[in-house]
């Protein structure tokens, strides 16, 4: 599956998880909050409309929302009171005994009775008792009446009574019945305040509807809400594939590009942003760089020993010829050749000289395929090059020194290579310098120098010292250089491996070689 497929199935998902946690909560979370938020919505409006009340003693063209309100204030003495509400004021005078009564017991209230609860009631019972027998001669006037009480069912019941106290010595009543079969709830809330010789006594009245009225709503928003998450998902998806895709596709094809092109001439890929993307385009950048690297250092080594391979061939020419003349005239018993005595030790010598080019050859490809890095000791290795070339040097009266500083030094390195690079050049400064010469090692921390004399390396030549078979020293013949000219190539050749530099330089009388470490110091 692709990436673009991917994207949009976890889109997909993610907008149907999102969904399902929206429906749950909506449906299971959302009523719950909403009914409670109703609730102390309505306790809210009863509270300023109490407020209202208190502060212009009416509640004429008071907004209520869905709330039904009226007030009654009672003051202290006589039997006149003013009704109120939200679209009227006016006054009500008590001419009933049982009333009277009612609302003396009324005035004698105070907040510690309002706690009272129950017993309040049973103390206004007998008032509303003789109430409705005062009147019971007008309601049977006027009223033919006929109740089952056994069969008739109340369709409400008590849900809670709460009070509440405001500031002001103000107290409100919250009495809840809910409707036993469509679950509506109704709220009255009763308040009652002193304000100097008038009691304010507000009542409001509220339906708060059931969750069940929600819940058809959010069922039917459900198409709606599904369809915006599908264009979700493919908004997400189409962002995403813009933000993510592109850059990684843009990845691929320049991976390509440099796959079929081997990376020449490409610049490397641009960053942006600081995100993953970012990193993986600037570590593609760093590894096509370690590969440029690594193909140029290739190409430079493989030209390097196609080169040598020519030369090789080439200086390998002249002594399998002259191998061939000399041996050609011996059998044929040609002029001077007839004498094989003088001649065989030639061929012999040509011999050797083959057998040395194909043994130096050996030994670059053998120790460079691979080698391990390790700690070595210079001093050891020094002395021990100077012992197997002491024989050379004493034969042409060579003083053969080494110079070490009081401390040990040790170089990370390949001691094979290493102890190779200081055999041809301490052989090669013997080589090439004149009778009763010296020829001087000297050991530091970070280099070592190879100093003989008397030796001049010719000045045609020293750009080219380190290349196969160049051996032409100045007074001498190419017929009577030292060596077949390996000796500077393979050392380099070495050195270069063992990230080591290795220079040659003409001096006041004598020739110096310098093995450098390049910039750091172990």
């Amino acid at each position: 599956m692709k990436l673009g497929s991917k994207t949009f199935l976890y889109s997909a998902v993610i907008a149907l998880m999102m969904g399902i946690v929206i429906f749950s909560y909506m449906i299971f979370l959302m009523p719950a909050m909403y009914m409670d938020y109703k609730e102390k919505q309505n306790l809210e409006t009863a509270k300023a409309s109490m407020e209202l009340f208190k502060k212009k003693k009416s509640l004429m063209n008071l907004e209520t929302g869905e709330s039904s309100v009226f007030g009654i204030i009672v003051k202290d003495r006589g039997y006149d009171f003013k009704l109120t509400g939200v679209g009227f004021d006016g006054k009500v005078r008590l001419v009933n005994p049982s009333m009277k009564k009612l609302l003396d017991k009324v005035r004698t209230l105070d907040k510690k009775d309002a706690e009272k609860g129950e017993m309040i009631f049973r103390d206004f019972k007998p008032l509303l008792s003789s109430i409705a027998a005062d009147n019971k001669d007008a309601i049977e006037k006027n009223l033919k009446i006929e109740m089952d009480a056994k069969k008739t069912t109340s369709r409400f019941e008590a849900e809670k009574q709460r009070l509440h106290y405001f500031d002001r010595g103000t107290v409100m009543g919250e009495f809840t019945v809910k409707n036993k079969y469509s679950g509506a709830s109704y709220t009255s809330f009763v308040g009652f305040s002193k304000q100097g010789n008038s009691t304010l006594i507000m009542v409001s009245n509220v339906i708060t509807p059931t969750a069940k009225e929600i819940l058809p709503v959010l069922y039917g928003s459900a198409p709606m809400l599904i369809l915006l998450m599908v264009l979700f998902a493919f908004g997400v998806s189409a962002i995403y594939s813009k933000k993510i895709v592109e850059p990684i596709k843009k990845l691929s094809m320049d991976a390509e590009k440099r796959m079929y092109s081997a990376g020449e001439g490409l610049p490397p890929l641009e960053v942006s942003g600081k995100d993953e993307i970012a990193d993986l385009t600037a570590a593609l950048n760093l590894l096509y760089e370690k590969q440029s690297e690594a193909v140029s250092e290739l190409e430079e080594e493989n030209k390097r020993k196609e080169v040598y391979m020519r030369a090789t061939s080439h200086q390998l020419k002249t002594p399998i010829a002259a191998s061939m003349l000399l041996v050609d005239g011996m059998m044929a018993n040609v002029g001077k050749f007839k004498d094989r005595n003088t001649y065989l030790p030639e061929v012999k010598y040509q011999l050797r000289e083959m057998m040395n080019i194909v043994e130096e050859t050996s030994t670059i490809n053998g120790i460079s395929d691979g080698y391990e890095v390790e700690r070595v000791d210079l001093e050891n290795i020094c002395r021990e090059i100077i012992g197997k070339n002491r024989i050379a040097a004493d034969s042409k009266g060579i003083d053969l020194q080494l110079e070490m500083p009081e401390k040990k030094i040790y170089w990370q390195s390949n001691f094979a290579m290493l102890k190779k690079i200081l055999e041809n050049l301490i052989s090669n400064g013997i080589n090439h310098t004149k009778d009763k010469g010296s020829v001087r090692i000297i050991a530091e921390k970070t280099k070592i120098k190879v100093l003989n004399r008397p030796a001049h390396i010719e000045e045609e030549i020293i750009e080219d010292m380190f290349e196969p078979f160049v051996t032409r020293i100045e007074g001498e013949s190419l017929e009577d250089g030292k060596g077949h000219g390996l000796g500077l190539y393979i050392a380099k050749y070495f050195a270069g491996k063992l990230n080591l530099e290795l220079r040659g330089e003409n001096l006041q009388g004598s020739v110096q070689f310098i093995l450098e470490k390049r910039g750091r110091d172990d």
